[in-house]
């Protein structure tokens, strides 16, 4: 099943946990995840964070501070 990414924020912010794939979304949706994760008790995981600087992982694991991970393997 595929799931919009207006559910996938719904289910974040209700306290869902998901895991996404960094390369498939853009900056933006990736910082409203994020965001999302932090207006409730849900955890986001991102895997696939090749493409991103540290300050962008950074900035994400800020808008929810001990709610976004990041999936560094490869």
């Amino acid at each position: 099943m595929i799931y919009t990414h207006q559910q996938l924020k719904e289910s974040v912010a209700a306290g869902g946990g998901i895991v996404v794939d960094a390369a498939t979304m853009t900056s933006a949706q990736l910082r409203e995840l994020s965001a999302a994760a932090g207006t409730g008790s849900g955890r986001l995981t991102i895997k696939n964070c090749s493409g991103l600087t540290a300050a962008q992982l950074g900035d994400l694991a800020g808008l929810a501070p001990g709610r976004v991970e990041f999936d560094l393997t490869s």
